[in-house]
């Protein structure tokens, strides 16, 4: 993946990333995708009928039977019916429905006395919110005469969602406990007997795979006095209104299931109780693994659907969505955890894969218009090449097709040969130096290396050298070097070659590890001039060359003789020319120091040895500190403490490198 790949599969994985934690906080206020996460879950959760649990309805046929009204239903019908279940012994008896305000005293005395010789009824007692303060509340306890007669009591209201779904149980406060709590504490279940686990984790109500699992189970309290002796025994027995076909006045006992229908609050209640005797209610991970499982999603949909072709990304987004309803559909039933998977499935998958489409689509604009410029330029008359002394180029067995680059003293061009192969031709003028020996010792150069440029792979290799004294020019045939997006598979219409400097545009720094490997092997080629008695005068960046992805010495065409006193015509490139003058074997290192200074720190080489700012944060920072101090003694402008030769550096490199391998191999 390039440069300009791994830039955008970054922003898709950034944004997809982003995206799945906005969605996801705040953990107060769930957005609806999370809910969607819990509800649907639910469908897929086995159903279960509880058979430890009765609930006994105060509806609207008890009302007809014992000629009642909901605010003033009268507490000695509570009574009679509590003497019937205590004659059974139940387990827990629930009222959810509040006995805060007085009524008939006799009635009352006589549901007080009820209620002790039970001896394990739970009553409820009702939290109202302060005028005029939204957050706050007060709790209003049973009737003292009540209250002192009961086992426990505990707060009723169920806490709800912004769409009145009841999700999760209400644990109560550090005050009082809640109604479900109070009533399994009594019953007996394990997890009260730790009461700081009260309030520590956040309980999600487990439906049972139903919005009425006691539906069996549950009765109008005109059914409750005629039960068969024994029937109560050992239950959970949970009062409570039914309000649905009736009108209990402005605030209706009413919750709404994830199912989407309502159902009364004292179900929800006797729901929260079993969870807390079974064990089984939900649970959800931590905010922090949950944004753990969104980042990793993120980066690998962001990342990993860049690398295929959008068809393909599409059936894999398929493919992903079903694995993580999958695993969360198999969390819920073997774990009891849910988590927000829906935000992966509806928005993380399809960011991705949006991103994946419209990138696609900017690389077929590209092509499109790639192809249509190579249309438009098979079809015009190729580019005709310039004068020289009045003479039209002419390269044998050659078609030049496109200049791809002029320098001072010349121009390199794209050509095809007689068998439809592409080579590259540097052309060098003669009226560009102004004086003949310049040009004359270039074209000795030339010759020189020609026959040494095919005995190393770090020598671009030269297959021709011609020159036409007539028009004023010599030319030398090479090889190509690779493309900088299709490497051999070139194309004249878009060809631009793959150089250091064109690498270093995109990058901006080679990363140390890859520095060392092209500076091992580009110490090596510079050795091998020497030692042929040839020096390259004019090291930098764009004239290092990539064929195959192996760097090589390229723009060979001011190559000369080595000598001890160097090249007074000082003929090089600013900040990678020594101060003493090119045209030593010590002037080719100090352009090696600058071209690994330059890959390694992305800087001028003129700002050499300034390192960047944040170097103690990169990842190999010893690395870098230590080819950087190889670049500065390279970079000496003392020649007694410069190397002394390209083996020198090399050898230093070599060091390193073998030391990098011997760790890697120990490591392993």
């Amino acid at each position: 993946m390039h440069a300009g790949q791994r830039k955008i599969g970054t922003v898709a994985a950034v944004a997809t990333v982003l995206l799945g934690w906005l969605l996801l906080l705040p953990l107060n206020v769930p957005n609806p995708l999370v809910r969607w996460s819990y509800d649907l879950l639910q469908l897929a959760l086995p159903h279960q009928t509880q058979t430890d649990v009765v609930i006994i309805y105060m509806d609207e046929h008890a009302m007809q039977d014992y000629q009642q009204m909901p605010e003033q239903w009268s507490r000695s019908i509570h009574a009679r019916l509590l003497n019937r279940l205590t004659k059974d012994q139940p387990r827990v008896v629930v009222f959810d429905t509040t006995l805060t305000q007085p009524s008939n005293p006799m009635a009352d005395a006589e549901l007080a006395r009820a209620i002790r010789q039970n001896g394990r009824v739970v009553l409820a007692a009702d939290k109202v919110r302060v005028p005029g303060m939204r957050l706050s509340y007060s709790i209003v306890p049973p009737l003292l005469l009540f209250e002192t007669n009961a086992a426990d009591w505990g707060t009723a209201k169920v806490q709800t969602d912004a769409d009145l779904v009841g999700r999760r149980y209400d644990a109560g406060d550090d005050q009082r406990p809640g109604l479900a709590w109070a009533a399994a504490a009594i019953a007996g279940a394990p997890v009260t007997k730790t009461p700081d686990r009260r309030l520590q984790e956040e309980r999600w109500l487990n439906y049972y795979g139903s919005e009425g699992p006691f539906e069996n189970s549950s009765m109008t309290y005109t059914n409750a006095e005629n039960r068969e002796a024994g029937f109560f025994k050992d239950r959970a027995v949970f009062i409570g209104g039914k309000p649905k076909t009736l009108s209990w006045g402005d605030s209706p006992d009413v919750i709404r299931t994830p199912f989407g229908v309502d159902t009364p609050g004292v179900q929800v209640t006797a729901i929260a109780y079993a969870n807390l005797m079974h064990n089984d209610w939900l649970r959800r991970p931590g905010v922090f693994v949950e944004l753990a499982v969104l980042l990793l999603t993120g980066v690998g949909t962001g990342f990993g659907l860049r690398r295929v072709r959008l068809r393909t990304a599409f059936w894999i987004s398929l493919s992903i969505a079903f694995l993580v309803t999958a695993a969360a559909i198999s969390l819920g039933l073997l774990l009891l955890v849910w988590f927000p998977w829906m935000i992966i499935v509806l928005v993380q998958l399809p960011c991705a894969l949006l991103i994946r489409g419209f990138t696609e689509r900017s690389a077929l604009v590209s092509e499109a218009a790639a192809a249509a410029a190579r249309r438009e330029i098979s079809a015009a008359p190729l580019p005709a090449a310039p004068p020289a002394q009045g003479r039209q180029l002419e390269i044998p067995d050659h078609t030049l097709l496109r200049c791809i680059g002029e320098g001072a003293y010349g121009q390199v061009w794209v050509a095809r040969n007689a068998i439809g192969l592409y080579h590259a031709v540097k052309v060098v003028y003669r009226n560009r130096f102004g004086v003949e020996e310049p040009y004359e010792r270039a074209l000795r150069g030339i010759q020189k290396f020609m026959p040494v440029s095919r005995s190393h792979e770090g020598f671009v290799h030269i297959l021709h050298v011609g020159r036409n004294d007539a028009a004023g020019f010599f030319f030398y045939i090479m090889e190509a070097g690779d493309d900088q997006q299709t490497r051999q598979q070139i194309d004249p219409a878009i060809y631009a070659p793959k150089t250091l400097a064109s690498e270093l545009k995109q990058r901006a720094t080679i990363p140390p590890r890859e520095c060392l490997e092209l500076m091992v092997a580009l110490t090596e080629a510079v050795e091998r001039l020497h030692q042929h008695h040839l020096i390259h005068r004019d090291i930098k960046p764009a004239n290092i060359i990539f064929v195959n992805g192996r760097p090589k010495l390229a723009d060979i065409d001011l190559v000369t003789d080595l000598t001890p006193e160097g090249d007074v015509s000082r003929i090089g490139t600013q900040g990678y020319m020594p101060p003493e003058g090119p045209g030593t074997a010590a002037a080719d290192v100090f352009s090696l120091g600058r071209v690994l200074y330059v890959a390694l720190t992305g800087k001028p080489p003129d700002q050499s040895p300034e390192l960047p700012t944040r170097i103690a944060s990169h990842p190999e920072c010893a690395l870098l500190v230590e080819l950087n101090d190889i670049s500065c003694k390279a970079c000496e402008t003392d020649l007694e403490r410069r190397y002394r030769s390209a083996a020198s550096m090399h050898a230093d490199l070599l060091d390193v490198f073998h030391r990098l391998a011997e760790k890697k191999t120990g490591k392993s």
